[in-house]
């Protein structure tokens, strides 16, 4: 993984600036790995929607996912999530000189 581009991180901050996005991203990171029964069962979304804001994130390299057997797991990618923080930290160095 190289440095990040602004694209990049423009494309991540819009996908979690969508609430049900942002909490999904975070229900899977407080755990090692959830599949995706367990994440419909606490949204109230459809199981496209769920699966679609899965799609997103999976493509943006924040999540990646496995199957087993008929279930889809899915694990957060840590440092994904840690070069978009350092490309922010780095912005807000520049902004409180």
């Amino acid at each position: 993984m190289g440095k990040m581009t602004d694209d990049e991180v423009a494309q991540i901050g819009k996908a979690l600036g969508d609430p049900n996005r942002l909490a999904i991203y975070t229900q899977i990171a407080e755990h090692d790995e959830l599949f995706c029964g367990e994440m419909h069962a606490k949204h109230a979304i459809s199981g496209a929607t769920l699966s679609h804001h899965l799609k997103v994130l999976t493509d943006l390299g924040l999540i990646t996912s496995r199957k087993e057997g008929l279930n889809v797991y899915y694990r957060v990618v840590p440092e994904k999530f840690a070069k978009y923080l350092k490309y922010l930290t780095n912005i807000g160095s520049m902004v409180s000189r």
